[in-house]
């Protein structure tokens, strides 16, 4: 009998460790797949996902040498400086510290930053934590390059989305403006998140490329706080009117175009 009850126990340790090893080799998958869509954020109800980048939108990797100076190196297009380790921003190069900066924004996207300027071992980048008009800096160390040929380009007064490639236009979109008392800021700007709504019917329709920019008050519903955004809405009566808290409007079909193509990191320039 004793040797019956070691040999059950002996089944039920080993049955266990078994176990115990499938979840630890599962635990990168699952890990893998929380971070690449999982929630990240909530608005009246609202669930916001990380959008997942398509073919179209993902740029080929490359990398660049620091040079003396305050120019980029040459080439076409922008250059998005993704982030690989968490990192200081600073006003100026190895300046007053602005923020903290992570490797993944608010909505739980990856880091990735428009690169306007460099110098020496920094580079200048557009972020929502250096503020409208304003260029934020960190470590070319901190950061692998990678270049962008996509840029949005947006006229308030012609209510007009223009979306280029190489130099190219793709696309034209008509889009809905802040109202007179919550006006779209301008200026040059970036996409900080692509995101899926999961409700179509919503305020924000299926799809939202949140920006850099940000508003001069908190805009009502939105998670994002002062932030604005490119979104698309069931409410097509209202796009190419001045009716917005602020952000972009524009259809679901173009909004769904537009997480298809936009990577991370585009420019976004708005003028009046």
């Amino acid at each position: 009998m004793e040797g019956g009850a070691e040999d059950k126990r002996g089944r039920i340790v080993r049955r266990l460790l078994a176990g115990l090893v499938l979840v630890i080799a599962m635990a990168p998958i699952i890990a893998g797949a929380i971070i690449t869509s999982g929630t990240v954020g909530k608005s009246r109800g609202l669930t916001f996902t990380v959008a997942r980048p398509s073919s179209a939108s993902k740029p080929p990797s490359t990398s660049i040498t620091s040079t003396s100076g305050s120019t980029l190196p040459p080439g076409p297009g922008a250059l998005d400086a993704i982030v690989r380790h968490s990192t200081t921003m600073r006003l100026t190069p190895a300046g007053r510290e602005l923020a903290r900066l992570g490797l993944r924004t608010e909505f739980g996207s990856p880091e990735a930053l428009w690169v306007v300027a460099h110098s020496g071992g920094w580079i200048g980048v557009i972020s929502p934590l250096a503020g409208n008009g304003h260029v934020g800096w960190i470590p070319l160390s901190a950061a692998s390059l990678t270049p962008n040929s996509w840029k949005l380009e947006v006229s308030l007064s012609q209510r007009r989305l223009t979306v280029l490639y190489g130099g190219a236009v793709r696309a034209r979109f008509t889009v809905a403006i802040g109202a007179p008392y919550a006006p779209t800021p301008t200026g040059r700007f970036a996409v900080t998140d692509r995101l899926n709504t999961g409700d179509p019917s919503g305020p924000y329709g299926c799809c939202i490329l949140a920006l850099s920019a940000k508003s001069p008050h908190a805009i009502q519903g939105w998670s994002g706080g002062d932030r604005i955004a490119i979104h698309s809405t069931p409410e097509t009566s209202s796009i190419g009117l001045p009716v917005s808290h602020g952000c972009l409007r524009l259809t679901l079909s173009e909004g769904r175009w537009l997480l298809a193509h936009i990577p991370l990191g585009t420019p976004a320039l708005i003028t009046s």
